[in-house]
């Protein structure tokens, strides 16, 4: 992987260096924030946790303690199957 640095003006790319043998090659860019201080990631902020946070407030208590094993039984009327 070749990185170049440059700048982007009026929407195109002007690297600061010639850059050859790269013709019509695919490129990434990425644009660099560099007077910004990364904040470090809390665990409040992190994706899992919202997520878990999601699953905790839409929870019900059925009070069934084998819902998920024998979910047929409860939804359909199916015989509870053996453990």
């Amino acid at each position: 992987m070749l990185s170049v640095k440059g700048t982007f003006q009026n929407g195109v790319v002007h690297p600061n260096e010639p850059i050859e043998g790269h013709e019509g090659q695919s490129v990434i860019i990425v644009f660099v924030e560099e007077n910004r201080t990364p904040q470090p990631a809390t665990p409040e902020d992190s994706d899992w946790d919202k997520l878990r946070q999601l699953i905790k407030n839409c929870a019900v208590d059925t009070d069934i303690s084998d819902l998920a094993q024998q979910h047929d039984h409860y939804l359909y009327g199916m015989p509870k199957r053996e453990s």
